[in-house]
């Protein structure tokens, strides 16, 4: 692909982002299907793991999205430090942690069942809510195409 290929997706992708940020703007986003359907779309077309942050207002309504961390294939590095920081900038009330796994499968791997269990520790000590941590894949017939931590009770 040339540059200014690159270029006119990356400006397709931007103005993308910018639509859903005013069309999720004015409802709460406190659900795994809610965070999917912002960022789903997005996140399924990437062939390397990026770990994002939905920072939310005291309604869970959208403030901003941040990509924290791009990562491999298969992992995603990331500190809860670098996490939170737009959290903090942002003055956020509460975040929902993103990221994708470009193979498809949404399960979490224990990397990332050790980093949402530091993150809640974090969460804790900043005050600030933890809604979730979504992990985005594929859909497939009868599956939801998503892992919500929260949904499966690792998040309290």
């Amino acid at each position: 692909m040339g540059s200014a290929k690159a270029i006119q997706l990356t400006a397709a992708f931007a103005i993308g982002t910018r639509l859903a940020a005013e069309e999720f703007g004015a409802e709460p986003l406190d659900s795994p299907v809610a965070i999917h359907r912002l960022l789903a779309h997005e996140l399924r077309m990437l062939d390397r793991e990026s770990l994002r942050t939905v920072l939310l207002d005291t309604r869970y309504r959208l403030i901003a999205v941040q990509e924290v961390s791009k990562g491999t294939l298969n992992e995603s590095l990331a500190h809860p430090r670098e996490i939170f920081k737009p959290a903090i900038t942002f003055s956020a009330y509460a975040i929902v942690v993103v990221h994708n796994h470009p193979s498809g499968d949404p399960r979490p791997s224990e990397a990332d069942i050790r980093l949402t269990r530091r993150l809640a520790e974090a969460a804790q000590l900043l005050q600030i809510s933890l809604l979730d941590h979504v992990i985005i894949g594929a859909g497939q017939t009868g599956q939801p195409g998503y892992f919500s931590f929260k949904e499966a009770g690792l998040i309290a």
